[in-house]
């Protein structure tokens, strides 16, 4: 255990940073924040609690970097592919959020329900994800044309879909995953048609 320490602690400033966000990550992926203790973090983490206040001031400051980093790695978990089509980079997406959410439960819960979801700073890291979210659908299903503002609409309030439905699954447990999966992109379908359907044709420009 001491050989372990003594390495830990030749980490620089950014490696250890980043051990303890990963650490985070796990921790809060399977308990609720209330469980996960400053002590425990430092234990953990093979460091004294001072210097785990020396990176993070507060246990909650500890927490947001998580749900920053956690935000980041869906990012990098859906990131769209060249070789699918739009829909097929829908799905892979989705179904890659789906079992990220599924893993990280708690952590999952915590930022949209648990103890610190109305904190404006948690609301503001879930908020980037969600227009992250958005832009990235609107550029796959687009195909490179300006979307109109309906189509917006139908991507914003769908990315609200997911994750209202993601945070009901993750508490029921039902149904499976799939059908989930296949329920939610059933509805994009069906939003982004209604929306075409919907949108004033534009006039040819009169001669």
């Amino acid at each position: 255990m001491g050989a372990k320490q003594a390495v830990r602690r030749r980490l620089d400033v950014e490696a250890r940073r980043a051990e303890l966000l990963q650490l985070g990550m796990e921790l809060f992926a399977t308990r609720a924040y209330d469980e996960v203790a400053i002590e425990e973090i430092a234990e953990r983490a093979g460091i004294s609690r001072g210097l785990l206040y020396h990176y993070f001031p507060t246990k909650r400051d500890f927490y947001l970097a998580v749900t920053g980093t956690a935000v980041d790695e869906i990012s990098r978990l859906t990131r769209p592919r060249t070789d699918l089509a739009a829909m097929d980079n829908v799905a892979a997406g989705l179904d890659a959020y789906l079992a990220y959410a599924e893993t990280h439960a708690h952590g999952f819960l915590t930022a949209h329900r648990g103890a610190l979801a109305g904190d404006a700073e948690v609301r503001a890291v879930v908020q980037r994800s969600r227009e992250g979210q958005v832009g990235r659908l609107l550029a796959v299903l687009a195909g490179g044309r300006r979307p109109t503002p309906l189509a917006r609409l139908a991507v914003q309030g769908w990315i609200t879909l997911v994750q209202d439905a993601t945070v009901r699954w993750l508490e029921q447990r039902r149904p499976s995953r799939a059908r989930l999966a296949a329920w939610l992109l059933q509805t994009l379908e069906c939003m982004w048609a209604a929306a075409a359907k919907t949108e004033p044709r534009r006039r040819p420009a009169r001669r």
